[in-house]
């Protein structure tokens, strides 16, 4: 959810274990942040000098995490699957509260499946290679997946709080119905007409077989025949030879040597655009990316993290320059404690996301986004670790190959086209003026990014 859930101050050394206890269980129950303050003078105080209260009884707090097993009534389910069947269209709106294994497998019951990555984790158990999922929504998304949530007349919003209302249906064109573990959550983003509280997978699990087999394919053939197209495009694009170098090609690149147990993150900002369109999840991948927040600098805590939790699986940090500056300190950590985690740099020297968004939402010319060069790959040889540079799209498959080959932490340089427009999966006539707009009030290299937009789209319509 990507909010704090659990806030509490320890009171004194005796009172350590129950508020940690406490707020690890919250945090792992409600998928959010748990936040625990401990004043410095508790810090330096001994354990056996804090006498316990008589309401702090030792060991009082449990170890159990218990899992909520709240299940929504035979009316709802039976409300909830009457909407379902009755619908000819068709979308499964499914974000990190899908992940589950148990309802893994239920994604091809009702046409196009979907998943949302607006949560950390939102693309674990949910594999791009089925062939109901279409990917994503919103501006990380495919276009065959949003017109096919535009155009549905039924929408199962699945343990998902995907925060970008523009890419829904608008209100009353689709039925929609809604799993959801909180309550409060409830027709938060969409109106829905029934809504299922408890756990996703024991809620498909009672709710599948209420559900029909529908005999029409026509709404699924068309968004798999986009599906095709899309795919198609994006090998287009991770595969141009045009220097400088397009950051599809790297992310392009790097999908095609990830294990199939791979723990990739990635920060906020355009790199997010390409990473998320060009990477395929298969087997047992997982995810990550601030979703809710947009949280510049948080790749590197995500690697580290997973790098601790899972040894010996390939972690791969995909992030930007603006971001990794931010937060560069943390390549020290990835040294003292010999993390093997494998970081991967878009370098284009601007903030790219800031710099999109005041063209393309706003109309206005780009404003102080440039960023100082770093070399990094120096940076990062600085801090012990092995660093690589790559600039040429020839040589970006086999220097990414020896980069994930190579022993602990290493940081791979790619530096990229900073005139790449992280394209939305539909340009609407709006962002088409803005972006006009922008242009026409002088926007710095205005004539090299309406170069590069055009020569994209040429080489797109051949």
């Amino acid at each position: 959810m990507d909010v704090c859930v659990y806030n509490a101050r320890v009171m004194g050394p005796s009172h350590v274990e129950n508020v940690v206890e406490l707020a690890c269980r919250t945090a792992l129950a409600y998928r959010g942040v748990s936040h625990v303050t401990v004043p410095v003078d508790m810090q330096s105080t001994p354990v056996s000098a804090s006498p316990r209260s008589e309401r702090n009884v030792a060991g009082h707090v449990s170890e159990l995490m218990a899992y909520s097993s709240r299940m929504p009534s035979e009316d709802q389910l039976a409300r909830a699957a009457e909407l379902l069947n009755s619908g000819k269209k068709a979308v499964i709106l499914a974000g990190r509260g899908a992940s589950a294994p148990a309802a893994s497998w239920s994604w091809s019951r009702n046409g196009s499946a979907r998943r949302s990555p607006s949560r950390c984790w939102a693309k674990h158990r949910s594999p791009t290679t089925t062939p109901y999922c279409v990917g994503g929504v919103g501006l990380l998304g495919t276009k065959p997946a949003q017109e096919a949530l535009e155009t549905c007349d039924t929408l199962l919003i699945a343990g998902s709080s995907f925060p970008y209302i523009e890419f829904y249906p608008k209100p009353g064109k689709a039925k929609a119905v809604q799993i959801e573990l909180d309550p409060k959550r409830i027709g938060l983003r969409y109106p829905v007409a029934a809504g299922l509280v408890g756990d996703t997978a024991r809620v498909l699990q009672a709710l599948l077989p209420r559900l029909k087999s529908r005999k029409d394919r026509s709404f699924l053939d068309k968004a798999q025949a986009g599906m095709k197209e899309w795919t198609e495009l994006m090998v287009e694009r991770g595969t141009r030879k045009d220097k400088p170098m397009k950051p599809q090609v790297v992310a392009h690149e790097l999908n095609k040597l990830l294990a199939d147990d791979a723990i990739v993150a990635t920060d906020s900002g355009t790199v997010t655009t390409w990473i998320a369109r060009h990477l395929t999840v298969r087997g047992n991948m997982m995810f990550s990316c601030s979703g809710n927040l947009a949280t510049m600098a948080c790749v590197l805590p995500y690697a580290v993290a997973a790098a601790v939790a899972h040894p010996g699986r390939q972690v791969v940090a995909f992030v930007g320059d603006g971001a990794l500056t931010m937060l560069i300190g943390e390549l020290a950590t990835c040294v003292k404690y010999k993390l093997d985690v494998k970081i991967v740099v878009i370098k284009n020297n601007t903030l790219g996301q800031i710099k999109w968004e005041q063209m393309v939402f706003l109309g206005n010319p780009e404003y102080v986004c440039d960023l100082q060069p770093i070399d990094f790959a120096t940076v990062a040889r600085g801090f012990g670790v092995q660093g690589f540079t790559i600039d040429d799209p020839a040589d970006c498959g086999e220097v990414l190959r020896r980069a994930l080959a190579t022993p602990g932490p290493v940081l791979v340089e790619a530096v990229v086209d900073q005139d790449e427009p992280p394209m939305p999966p539909k340009v609407t006539l709006k962002q088409a003026a803005h972006l006009a707009e922008s242009l026409a009030r002088g926007t710095p290299a205005g004539g090299n990014i309406a170069l590069t937009i055009a020569s994209d789209t040429v080489r797109e319509l051949v």
